[in-house]
């Protein structure tokens, strides 16, 4: 029998919508008027909602077994954004109007969807189909390729450095552009992807002589430390690696197995960097932190994603590396009730597993953390304050009013991304919840 799936909040809806108008457009919708038809037959949402057409649209919403926490959707509007905002106001009303749901089988082209999900979920009978197994001399040749590659596009971007230190970092803002966009493309051309993403990013920096000197000493590290490789320990060819942008070996830690928990999905967070959108989910289970990572290139939709705010038992593995943070799920996550979370740090204390962190890998982009009580201070910029110190906040400007109106005016606790630079909010506990924040892209 399929069980009942525990109805998603409307802020963990609202943060699975692709944008913010998709989410204002679901608001909208979310009212029983608007709706033909509306049933909850047994692991699934659906029902018809009137267009401008004369037919209305058919929504629906698999809840089905493990996917409750990453439902997925279907619905007969002509939109492109995934999900659509009919999906999502079909989920608000679960959420908000659940008496006014009957339980009537969906129509057919509906029930032969979820039947076919339901027949790729179904566990398979092993097959006789061999599958070829992978040829080391061939990984081993095309390994040695890049290394080789790699290797010559560094000598080249250490060549480059030296040249603009020598030159004097005063200059550097006088620079065309094109000297960083050529430089960033012959990187790409050697796949260092990552030290390309890097060097992209020093026109950020032009601005700020110690900014922009601690960017070019990380660049500058990954020049030194790559032809010394053979000499660090596993972790640290690791961090390495995915600072240079090789593609993680997911099978091989998948197979390194995972740890089996309950974890609490803290927050989520977008950036944007020319075609490319990534997306971060942050987990927190007891003392273990873990990062998941999706892409998305062309603005094509994300995955479907964990809710921020729910709480999950699932199998989280990590990746290789001197401080573990990214991870991938093995197999699908189960909805659990969420336990009671840690207490939050001082901004002191944060700074300090932050410092550790880069101590371990001078690469990390960013750590998170449950930091609190804090007091948000609006202003340019806003900050956040307690006894220790005070960080300055970054964000959409709807998540900093919002993260002021649910504090009061008094001391909160957050779940925040810090870079270096900015303290991102990405939930506030308010009245014994976890509030997420709306996933918002930060270019």
């Amino acid at each position: 029998m399929t069980p009942t799936p525990t109805p998603l909040t409307p802020d963990a809806v609202l943060a699975l919508a692709p944008d913010a108008a998709s989410a204002q457009a679901a608001r909208k919708l979310a009212a029983p008027g608007k709706w033909q038809n509306l049933n909850t037959p047994a692991g699934s949402l659906w029902g018809e909602c009137q267009g401008s057409g004369r037919t209305p649209y058919l929504t629906g919403v698999d809840l089905s077994g493990p996917a409750q926490t990453s439902p997925a959707f279907k619905c007969t509007c002509p939109s492109r954004k995934f999900p659509c905002k009919h999906a999502l106001a079909l989920l608000l009303l679960r959420a908000t109007h659940a008496d006014t749901f009957g339980q009537a089988a969906p129509p057919a082209t509906l029930q032969t969807w979820l039947d076919g999900r339901a027949a790729r979920a179904a566990p398979t009978s092993p097959t006789t189909t061999e599958t070829a197994a992978p040829d080391p001399a061939a990984q081993a040749r095309r390994r040695a390729a890049r290394e080789k590659k790699v290797t010559a596009g560094l000598d080249a971007l250490q060549t480059f450095l030296k040249d603009l230190i020598r030159d004097g970092l005063a200059h550097a803002p006088a620079r065309p552009y094109s000297d960083w966009d050529t430089q960033a493309a012959r990187l790409v051309d050697a796949q260092a992807p990552g030290a390309a993403r890097l060097v992209r990013q020093i026109p950020d920096h032009l601005h700020d002589p110690a900014a922009l000197l601690s960017h070019l000493t990380r660049l500058y590290l990954l020049t030194e430390a790559w032809p010394r490789r053979d000499t660090l320990s596993g972790e640290q060819q690791a961090d390495l690696r995915a600072a240079l942008g090789f593609p993680l070996d997911s099978a091989s830690v998948l197979a390194g197995g995972g740890i089996r928990a309950d974890w609490q999905v803290m927050g989520q967070s977008v950036t944007e960097e020319d075609t490319l959108s990534t997306r971060r989910t942050w987990l927190v289970s007891g003392d273990h932190t873990a990062l998941l990572l999706d892409f998305s290139a062309w603005g094509r939709p994300f995955p479907p994603a964990l809710p921020p705010g729910a709480a999950v038992q699932a199998e989280v593995c990590h990746a290789p590396g001197t401080f573990p943070q990214r991870a991938l799920l093995n197999g699908e996550a189960l909805a659990v009730a969420s336990g009671p979370l840690p207490a939050g740090l001082t901004l002191d204390a944060l700074l300090d597993r932050h410092g550790a962190a880069l101590a371990l890998n001078p690469w990390l982009d960013r750590t998170a953390h449950l930091a609190g009580p804090l007091l948000v201070i609006p202003g340019d910029p806003w900050h956040a304050q307690d006894t220790t110190g005070r960080l300055p906040l970054s964000g959409h400007g709807r998540t900093l009013h919002t993260l002021l109106a649910l504090s009061g005016g008094h001391p909160v606790t957050v779940y925040a991304e810090w870079n270096g630079k900015t303290l991102t909010p990405l939930s506030v506990q308010h009245e014994g919840t976890l509030h997420p924040f709306r996933t918002v892209a930060d270019a």
